[in-house]
């Protein structure tokens, strides 16, 4: 566990600048930065803070990886946060005060440091690790002077604007702010985004992402498909302490300090200044072109005949990718799963370009005699990537690429790469992309957690460049793989899921719920079915509606209570249970038009038939096929999926 952050083992203090000296450049950590012996001002000039959600979440996605990292060893490498722009204070030096430097840009990144910080304070003091708070309060507040009577000095000075509900935040915490400003938040206590300042909103987006990681372990909610619970309290400490040292020691910026001679004006401009940002792989292309030119090699046509195929689709490689995290050009995100693929480790995108130059020369030596075998490496896999996103000739390839479309799990194409680019049979890939599937699928249905994919499918890469792409290689992966973080759910787990677990409330997405369902679907026709492709406005169905407690009589004919309480006796009590617990599971769902859904709604049986006969689907047929639809019908159904379903889902 984290126990002391100490400035000065990074670097004393931030460079300085003396009389006549010229602007200084250096990169620095965070703890160096708010660690400095200068307090931070903000001129009354530079405009108030403005971060939205966007910015704050693309920081969280930072801070969040590098603490994954940190608790996993030390990471490969830090992560750059931009440039700050510092300048000698106006007030110049005074024996016994705290001396000032101005802040010309970089105040929106500074401003946000110090809200996580107190918000990471909050949290460790709500969670009981308060330790996590006492190390935050030397990046929030000067040293004192000797001699200094004073009030305790902020780091940070934001402009006038800002600074009341700044410091409030930093002084007093959540529970200031409600006391100082009640009408920003509701009766439920949760504050009213609308009205609320941006550093407010910025607090409070904070607090609930690390209260969230620290309890579950969870980065955002689309990560978690299947439900969590609180680890204990040991583990949320050690995740708290991980962000600490991660933004404190792993998030760096270029420190630029200014002279009295400089021009701050024309500088920040010049910085600031309205050119398209380069992209990871905009760099990596002017480095690989360079050493080409200066190796000698044919630059034009290298160029021509390896990269021009992603100028000439730019619309597409450029454009962000649109279900992979965190945010960016598919270009970059096809680097990523390149390198992956190739080494069988996992690439950082936010050190993309880190990641390339230390892939090119591992231990320092070339790993390419050439540039064009680099090249060669690099874009071999650009068809693949290209049918994995939009489709093409193949047809496997182009399946498993909308499945994972569907559940968004990019995370799984280094691994689809590697087999896909192999000399093994067709048939063989097809089985190995449905196992890939299958692994999702099972892992869903069984209440597993989604969140060490990443590491999953990466260790999967590096057993099929280690032991050849290969049924049986995939199979000796999952051999020992006995944790529930890792595992291949057996065909025992899997029907025993099918038939008891609520799985309409475990997926939050019902998109895929209804992906497993048309699978289902697909294994339930016959030759004698309607062969009709899968309509777009496909809706789950519970066949006993949810809310069935006033229409759907029970086992014994009488009818629930509306609110499945008042006036019943123990029976009907155990009843009620028992329907409730079947309600959910897959069983008692099917699917439905979107227009019939709404028809059907909470109808009785005999009134819903007839829009489940009208879907035409096999799943319905066997539904409809009875006169009544009862606890027995939902259990038989679920039995008879559960064994279709090793069948659709296969194991290794």
């Amino acid at each position: 566990m984290l126990r002391q952050l100490d400035a000065s083992k990074e670097s004393s203090t931030l460079p300085t600048v003396c009389e006549g000296a010229r602007m200084d450049t250096k990169d620095h950590p965070v703890i160096v930065v708010l660690g400095d012996q200068r307090q931070l001002v903000v001129p009354i000039f530079q405009r108030q803070y403005a971060w939205g959600e966007e910015r704050l979440k693309a920081f969280w996605e930072d801070v969040v990886a590098k603490a994954e990292e940190t608790t996993e060893g030390k990471p490969k490498f830090n992560h750059y946060m931009g440039a700050l722009i510092l300048a000698p204070g106006s007030d110049g030096f005074t024996i016994g005060a705290t001396p000032l430097v101005q802040v010309i840009d970089g105040q929106q990144r500074l401003t946000t440091f110090q809200i996580f910080l107190a918000a990471l304070r909050e949290v460790g003091n709500r969670l009981n690790v308060p330790d996590v708070g006492n190390l935050v309060l030397p990046y929030l507040y000067m040293p004192k002077m000797e001699g200094d009577t004073s009030p305790k000095k902020h780091r940070l000075v934001p402009t006038a604007e800002d600074r009341a509900v700044f410091h409030l935040i930093i002084d007093s915490g959540l529970a200031g702010v409600r006391k100082q400003h009640p009408k920003l938040f509701f009766q439920n206590g949760k504050l009213i985004r609308g009205s609320a300042p941006v550093a407010v909103r910025a607090f409070w987006y904070f607090i609930e992402q690390i209260e969230r990681y620290a309890r579950l372990g969870l980065v955002d909610e689309e990560q978690d498909g299947n439900g969590g619970t609180d680890e204990d309290a040991g583990a949320q400490g050690l995740r708290l302490h991980a962000l600490l040292k991660a933004m404190l020691h792993h998030l760096k910026l270029v420190v630029i300090t200014l002279s009295e001679d400089d021009d701050a004006q024309v500088i920040f401009e010049t910085l600031n200044s309205k050119a398209e940002p380069l992209l990871a792989m905009d760099l990596v292309r002017n480095n690989i072109f360079h050493r080409a030119a200066a190796q000698g090699e044919q630059v034009e046509e290298l160029f021509d005949k390896k990269w021009r195929p992603f100028d000439k689709n730019s619309t597409f490689w450029k454009a962000d990718s649109p279900r992979a995290k965190p945010k960016r050009p598919r270009i970059d995100h096809f680097l990523s799963h390149a390198l992956t693929a190739q080494t069988g480790q996992e690439t950082s995108l936010r050190e993309l370009y880190s990641e390339y130059r230390a892939f090119t020369r591992p231990g320092g030596k070339p790993r390419f005699q050439t540039v064009e075998a680099e090249l060669d490496a690099l874009v071999e896999f650009a068809s693949i990537y290209e049918t994995l996103e939009a489709g093409g000739a193949d047809a496997d390839l182009t399946w498993i690429g909308r499945k994972l479309a569907i559940w968004e799990v990019s995370t799984a194409y280094p691994l689809i790469f590697r087999i896909a680019n192999s000399s093994a049979p067709d048939q063989e890939k097809k089985a190995l992309y449905r196992l890939v599937y299958s692994y999702l699928v099972r892992r869903a249905l069984c209440g597993l957690t989604p969140k060490n994919l990443n590491k999953t499918f990466a260790r999967l890469t590096a057993e099929m460049l280690s032991h050849g792409v290969s049924l049986e290689t995939f199979k000796g992966a999952f051999a020992n793989q006995t944790g529930n973080a890792v595992r291949f759910p057996t065909d025992t787990e899997l029907e025993e899921a099918v038939r008891t677990k609520a799985v309409y409330t475990m997926f939050n997405r019902k998109d895929r719920l209804a992906d497993v369902l048309w699978d289902l679907e697909m294994a339930t026709r016959t030759k004698f079915s309607v062969d009709t492709p899968r309509p777009d406005n496909m809706s789950v169905e519970h066949v006993m509606p949810q809310t069935w407690a006033t229409r759907w009589p029970l086992p014994d004919g009488r009818l629930a209570p509306g609110d499945k309480v008042t006036g019943a006796d123990q029976k009907m009590l155990e009843d009620i249970r028992a329907r409730d617990g079947l309600v959910h599971t897959l069983g008692n769902l099917t699917l439905i038009t979107v227009p019939g859904n709404t028809a059907a709604s909470n109808s009785g049986f005999v009134d819903k038939k007839p829009w489940l006969l009208k879907s035409l689907l096999a799943l319905n047929l066997e539904v409809t096929s009875g006169d009544a639809w009862t606890h027995t019908s939902i259990t038989d159904r679920s039995t008879d999926l559960a064994k279709r379903a090793a069948t659709v889902w296969p194991a290794p």
